[in-house]
């Protein structure tokens, strides 16, 4: 089961694994509120692949939209390789585990 939660004012966390099925109700359920300057998403328990980046991606357009500034934080291994992959590191604010999975 996939979870976006707000922890506090503009902190969220997103959980789970995003699947494509879900991906489009998901990238509606980030709320930013107007004036909001910075946005932060916990992706530590994130997992999905492409299906995650799409969602990520429209995240970041809709925070570059309203003047936001997104970070997302806690990106897992996996997540970096596959932005790498598709040439999207330098889209996406993606701050990244230092550590490879053993």
């Amino acid at each position: 089961m996939t979870r976006l939660q707000e922890l506090s004012l503009n902190n969220w966390s997103l959980t789970g694994r995003v699947e494509f099925a879900t991906a489009e109700k998901l990238a509606e359920a980030l709320k930013i509120q107007a004036h909001t300057k910075k946005v932060q998403v916990s992706l530590k328990e994130a997992r999905g692949g492409s299906a995650l980046l799409l969602v990520l991606l429209a995240w970041q357009r809709r925070c570059l939209s309203l003047g936001a500034q997104l970070s997302l934080v806690d990106a897992s291994f996996e997540l970096q390789k596959i932005a790498e992959l598709s040439h999207l590191e330098n889209l996406l604010p993606l701050v990244f585990n230092t550590k490879e999975p053993s």
